[in-house]
């Protein structure tokens, strides 16, 4: 009876000095992964996603090459009218007002006058 509490004891000590163990070796295996589980899973549909974007001839870069002419023209316009000036409201005010004219001149039919009478009777 008295081997039975020491053999159990032994066995315990075993099982927890094995669990604590197996758990290094598995913190350890997860922390350096190969770079074939990390890169060679998405290698396709990362290259996928880059292909227009890719080269001095990809759709990306022509596309950003237009944008920056037609930056580069519409600041050449702005630079245009900024020398020619703008039009400031002393300049308008003192001019004399016109209104807008009608192009059909419609008249008022005017309605018959009849007689008032009192009633119907007069």
């Amino acid at each position: 009876v008295a081997l039975l509490p020491s053999s159990t004891m032994r066995v315990l000590l075993l099982f927890v000095l094995l669990i604590s163990a197996s758990s290094f070796q598995v913190g350890s295996r997860t922390g350096r992964l190969a770079s074939t589980e990390l890169n060679g899973l998405f290698d396709g549909f990362i290259k996928s996603m880059e292909a227009g974007y890719a080269g001095e001839d990809s759709a990306f870069q022509k596309q950003k090459a237009a944008d920056a002419k037609k930056r580069e023209e519409q600041r050449k316009r702005f630079e245009t009218r900024k020398s020619r000036g703008y039009t400031e409201l002393k300049d308008v005010a003192g001019k004399q007002k016109s209104f807008s004219k009608l192009k059909y001149e419609e008249e008022e039919p005017e309605a018959p006058q009849s007689e008032k009478k009192f009633f119907g009777l007069f």
